[in-house]
């Protein structure tokens, strides 16, 4: 099923009802010529084998409920005769013809007492062809220059209908285009949509057969078999199976076909109770063929069989009416108008048969079905174009997601490869702590104890010393501390605090909580170090103090933050103004500003302050050695 086929379906469907409409009063004219539409005839239903001289009754057509008084008369086969007169003198020299829009069921045509036409020529030919227009043309040798008489002789065999459509007799041209219209309409139309059925029948099938589950499909299929069987009627000439079996069960299928509309609307709508409703449709769909076996069998009129069918025909309008209220969408309004037209369209048939309205002089049941499944694909390529937007945005998303994770996974690959690289420098900065601590260290330590051993210069002593703190200072600044620099001045506190007391001063430790900074490694902390290690030994050789502060705190410098490093004594201090720079100022200034930081110092008599404010965030910059 596809939007192009139920475009298609929807046009031969509204092109039809037109049609329809406008030729509902018989032929049309062509210019001034006009067919006579023979309304008023005269009916006898004499056993005479030919055409009765007496007995004839007046009456009208069409009239297709004529088997009842042919029955009551005992004759058999039921038949009828029907007579009509014109004058040949009011249609000219032209050629004439007569058309009838059906007749039921088997006919001989007799023009002025000699048989004309015989619809079978073999009286045991079974064919099915009752809703075919007949027409046929007047031979000029036949027909009399002023009154002339058509007799039809129609008989049928049980349980056909009996009877004559309308008659026409008029110009050729003007019968001939009323008979070509109404075989279009009655019995070829019928197999174009019959085809069109069936390709959507297989199509709701299919569906079905691979989404058991939705078993409105299997309900759709089921409306579709039922509609082309009861739509072979219209047009077969020779029955699939026994010709009275076949009229039954075509009969019988207008029962069954309305409880497949009924069962198929309760589960496109999802009434309440959907099961129980399809069941009860069902089960009074079976009580309706009962009650018309049993009026035909009684030999009366199977119009109560038919009745029967309006209770719930009226019940299902409201419960549909009352569901697409509740969820007012656009293809449950749409369904409901195409079942009501289909509906509608069986009303006017059995109308139409019935002889209680003419309607529109054909039936018009085969083509309701072109309105459901028209009705149907509508909403099916309405779901599927909202199935298309919800895949395309899940398809947008899975994209961005993909994206995303595809970066996460980029991102993790890099920190992998990073961390890889970070070990590899850890293993190689525990490596070269090893060898310095076993090497250059050990020998430190071996040249210290032999000093002492030999009872070397004080001097000699001190700078051993010395030299060994600046070792494990130096080693101590290729440990991992995460930018702490308060951990980085508690190492320096711990390699410095032993050798300061030994020198008689006092260390003050005040210390803050402070952020780490990101761009601190181990060349930056050594030449941290290296700055405070710095000032120390000066206060230790100048200062003649008594005390050494060390202070740490956070601390804003033009809008920026940061890190204040502050180291204090109390001793005679300096004149900075009198005083050239030395080699250590100038490597600590240098050692700063490799770090991107802020060196100042304060002298005066009563001590000397040396700070360094370090920023939290600073440009990338290779951290290297100051020049010397």
């Amino acid at each position: 099923m596809t939007p192009i086929i139920a475009s298609i379906a929807a046009l031969v469907l509204l092109v039809t009802l037109v049609l329809c409409w406008s030729g509902r009063d018989g032929p049309a004219a062509a210019e001034t010529e006009v067919a006579l539409d023979y309304g008023a005839v005269d009916f006898s239903f004499s056993d005479a084998a030919t055409i009765p001289i007496g007995g004839w009754q007046p009456g009208k057509l069409p009239d297709f409920r004529l088997l009842s008084a042919a029955k009551a008369r005992g004759s058999d086969p039921p038949h009828v005769w029907v007579r009509a007169r014109f004058d040949r003198s009011i249609f000219g020299e032209r050629p004439l013809a007569l058309h009838t829009e059906m007749v039921r069921d088997s006919y001989t045509v007799y023009l002025n007492g000699t048989e004309l036409y015989r619809s079978r020529a073999d009286p045991g030919d079974q064919s099915f062809s009752w809703n075919r227009p007949l027409y046929v043309p007047l031979p000029p040798a036949m027909l009399r220059p002023g009154g002339n008489e058509i007799v039809f002789r129609v008989e049928t065999l049980a349980p056909n209908l009996l009877g004559l459509g309308a008659l026409h007799i008029g110009p050729d041209r003007v019968v001939r285009a009323g008979f070509n219209s109404q075989l279009f309409f009655s019995s070829i139309a019928p197999q174009i949509v019959s085809g069109y059925l069936l390709i959507l029948t297989i199509g709701a099938l299919s569906f079905w057969v691979k989404r058991p589950k939705d078993n409105i499909y299997g309900w759709l299929a089921l409306v579709g078999l039922v509609w082309l069987f009861r739509n072979l009627q219209y047009f077969v000439q020779e029955p699939p199976i026994e010709r009275v079996l076949f009229w039954t069960a075509s009969t019988d299928a207008i029962f069954v076909l309305m409880a497949a509309v009924f069962g198929f609307a309760a589960a496109y709508f999802a009434l309440p109770r959907a099961r129980l409703i399809q069941g009860a449709v069902f089960a009074m769909c079976a009580v309706e063929i009962f009650v018309r076996h049993q009026l035909v069998a009684a030999g009366r009129s199977e119009l109560p069989s038919f009745l029967l069918t309006v209770p719930m025909t009226a019940t299902m309008i409201v419960l549909l009416a009352w569901a697409c209220v509740k969820k007012p969408t656009s293809q449950h309004w749409t369904m409901f108008g195409a079942i009501l037209l289909s509906l509608a369209f069986s009303f006017h048939d059995m109308l139409f048969s019935f002889k209680v309205s003419r309607g529109a002089g054909l039936f018009l049941q085969p083509f309701g079905g072109l309105a459901i499944f028209a009705a149907f694909d509508v909403a099916l390529t309405s779901r599927l174009q909202t199935a298309l937007v919800d895949v395309e945005d899940v398809n947008l998303k899975l994209e961005a997601r993909v994206a995303e994770i595809t970066a996460s996974l980029a991102e993790s690959e890099d920190a992998r490869a990073k961390l890889q690289v970070a070990h590899a420098v850890d293993g190689e900065r525990e490596r070269m702590m090893r060898e310095i601590h076993d090497g250059i260290g050990s020998s430190l330590l071996t040249a210290l104890a032999h000093a002492k051993h030999r009872n070397e210069s004080p001097e000699t002593i001190a700078t051993l010393k010395r030299s060994i703190t600046d070792l494990r200072i130096g080693v101590d600044s290729l440990e991992p501390i995460g930018g702490d620099v308060v951990a980085l001045l508690a190492n320096l506190r711990h390699r410095m605090e032993r050798e300061l007391k030994g020198a008689g001063l006092a260390f003050v430790w005040k210390v803050e909580a402070a952020p780490p900074l990101p761009w601190l490694d181990p060349v930056g902390a050594l030449h941290i170090l290296r700055i405070l290690q710095e000032t120390i030994g000066n206060s230790l050789r100048h200062s003649e103090g008594a005390t050494i502060e060390v202070r740490c705190a956070p601390s804003r410098r033009d809008g920026a933050a940061g890190v204040l490093i502050e180291i204090a004594d109390n001793g005679v201090g300096f004149d900075p103004a009198s005083t050239s720079r030395g080699k250590g100022l100038a490597n600590m200034a240098a050692r700063a500003e490799a770090l991107n930081a802020s060196l100042s110092y304060t002298s005066a008599v009563g001590g000397t302050t040396i700070s360094i404010w370090l920023p939290l965030e600073r440009a990338p910059a290779e951290i290297g050695e100051p020049a010397s």
